[in-house]
């Protein structure tokens, strides 16, 4: 492989790697909540039952 294509390899791979890393350091510090969604809970003030699908 020339210098030129090898460069890009370990770019690509760093790229890939350090993408994966950061996400999951970050996923860790600012875990994601168990919240439920917002209209879980039957929101009948905004969405009466009849407008339920």
């Amino acid at each position: 492989m020339t210098p030129a294509a090898l460069i890009m390899m370990v770019v690509a791979i760093l790229i890939i790697w350090g993408g994966l890393v950061f996400s999951t350091v970050f996923l860790v510090q600012h875990p994601l909540g168990a919240e439920p969604h917002p209209l879980d809970d039957h929101d009948y003030d905004r969405y009466p039952p009849e407008y339920e699908v």
